[in-house]
């Protein structure tokens, strides 16, 4: 769940791209238009980019399905949370981080469709070993929030400090039904 919830924050990275890029080169240098294969060969990166930002929105769109199916499955519950706290900042932080990639505007040459690939691969790593999947913009503008929170009584996973995506409030000494997404990261929902 935790790649597939990173496909999805990215996902408006992919959406920005095309919408920035999305210019084809129609005509020759005489303003002739152009037959499909030369349209086919002035065109080929910005057409494989556009290519793979599509799948990569159809990706998000099918593994978003796919995690409010999870949410709903499997959830235990019962335990009481404490210090629990609201992290707002956390989804602006992550979409400020998005913007970065779209200051390239030559993605429809070769180095600057390999510089954007760098770029998204960066920050896929970074986000994959942080844990930062969960500061999900596409999330935080459909109504989920992202708490810091602990466990009163929960032998399982004892006082430590954990992160909780949440589609409404939760409060402090609330009784929660949980499922986890990765090792600190989890879907809470109060009862």
């Amino acid at each position: 769940m935790k790649f597939k919830l990173m496909i999805l924050s990215l996902s408006p990275l992919a959406f920005l791209t095309i919408i920035r890029n999305f210019l084809f080169v129609t005509k020759d240098s005489n303003n002739q238009g152009l037959n499909i294969i030369g349209f086919l060969k002035e065109n080929l990166i910005l057409i494989v980019v556009i290519s793979v930002c599509v799948i990569w929105i159809i990706a998000a769109l099918i593994f978003y399905i796919n995690f409010a199916a999870f949410k709903w499955n499997d959830k235990n519950g019962g335990y009481s949370v404490c210090n629990i706290s609201e992290n707002e900042t956390a989804s602006l932080n992550f979409f400020l981080t998005l913007i970065v990639p779209l200051l390239l505007d030559d993605v429809n040459t070769l180095k600057g469709a390999l510089t954007l690939l760098f770029l998204v691969t960066m920050i896929c790593v970074l986000i994959y070993k942080t844990n930062l999947f969960y500061a999900n913009p596409v999330l935080s503008v459909l109504g989920y929030r992202v708490y810091e929170f602990s466990f009163q009584e929960n032998t399982e996973y004892g006082k430590k400090p954990y992160i909780g995506l949440c589609l409404g409030t939760v409060k402090e000494n609330q009784v929660i039904e949980y499922k986890k997404i990765s090792k600190k990261v989890f879907y809470i929902k109060g009862i």
